[in-house]
């Protein structure tokens, strides 16, 4: 490799990691792996930059010439943050290629809740009429409404600029209580500030980073302060809310549904089979609509991942200031 071309790591089986290559040319050695941290060991020892969504000390100690690490997508959570802050001069950058997608699929959760979808669609399929006008659970409806969106960043801001069209009233909270996307809303304030907007609105749509602050924040203190007809909504990350909390006040009805797409256990291999997403059946519940993290995945989304970090890497390579750069004392 010549002196002055820098190696990059990319970590990633899916079949577009050909896109950073094409984006990067001549600029860099760039070697794939397939994502096991033996295969990184191997071949990126000596990696000047990592693509990739998941980082181990165990790798970061073992590659002193690292410099970035690029994530494929927002959360950074599965980066060792503690090694990264150790080294001292490494940078991290995500993503946000996906917000709009993600904010249209929570949107779709909550109408899925509020519509009663899943059970209309499910009882006319053994021909049962039950959900047919004048049935029970009537519809919610989302016009003249209030919803909280916790979390005013990329997807949250692109959440509310949707909901607009509905006729929304749109509180917020961050942990600051600012936001570049403030004007989205009617109010924002801090997190701690939030329970009289808790307690007053319809809607609840979680869209902020898994940090140790945000970790359990949704917790049985938080629910009891949300109206007995109000639907949360989770697009963030499953730990933020305490599941059994939440699965406690579905089953006996103490807030009217959820519509979830993470969660708090996953499969050892992406895309498995057999693993439950939670301790609690869920599944067992009618006022819950589960989706299995698919909301940042649409037709173009992956393409989209890899001509970023391209396009991010390129930027570092060209001695230029890449974008996202995660602030790590703030964890995102």
């Amino acid at each position: 490799m010549d002196v002055d071309r820098l190696k990059v790591l990319v970590s990633s089986r899916n079949e577009k990691v050909g896109i950073i290559r094409e984006i990067l040319s001549d600029t860099a050695e760039v070697v794939v792996t397939d994502g096991t941290l033996e295969s990184m060991l191997d071949l990126g020892r000596d990696a000047d930059v990592l693509a990739a969504n998941r980082v181990s000390r165990e790798f970061i100690e073992a590659a002193p010439k690292l410099r970035m690490i690029q994530t494929f997508t927002a959360g950074v959570e599965n980066i060792d943050h503690d090694a990264v802050k150790e080294r001292g001069n490494i940078i991290l950058c995500n993503s946000h290629i996906n917000a709009a997608e993600v904010a249209e699929y929570a949107i779709t959760l909550l109408f899925t809740v509020a519509k009663n979808i899943i059970q209309n669609d499910r009882e006319l399929r053994k021909g049962d009429w039950i959900y047919a006008f004048g049935g029970p659970r009537p519809n919610i409806e989302i016009r003249h409404k209030t919803c909280f969106i916790l979390g005013l960043g990329n997807i949250g801001g692109e959440i509310a600029k949707r909901l607009r069209a509905f006729d929304v009233t749109i509180y917020a909270a961050t942990r600051s209580g600012s936001s570049q996307h403030s004007d989205l809303v009617d109010k924002l304030v801090r997190i701690d500030e939030a329970r009289p907007l808790i307690e007053v609105s319809d809607f609840i749509i979680l869209s902020l980073p898994l940090t140790p602050e945000s970790q359990g924040l949704v917790g049985s203190t938080f629910i009891s302060w949300m109206k007995p007809t109000s639907i949360l909504v989770n697009i963030s990350r499953g730990p933020i809310i305490n599941e059994k909390a939440l699965f406690d006040a579905l089953k006996e009805n103490r807030i009217r549904g959820a519509g979830l797409d993470v969660w708090w256990r996953y499969p050892p291999k992406w895309g498995g089979k057999s693993t439950p997403p939670s301790d609690m059946p869920f599944q067992d519940l009618d006022n819950v609509v589960i989706s299995p993290h698919r909301a940042g995945y649409s037709e173009n989304t992956e393409l989209e991942y890899f001509q970023f970090a391209g396009e991010n890497i390129l930027r570092f390579i060209r001695k230029e200031s890449p974008i996202n750069v995660v602030d790590l004392t703030r964890g995102y």
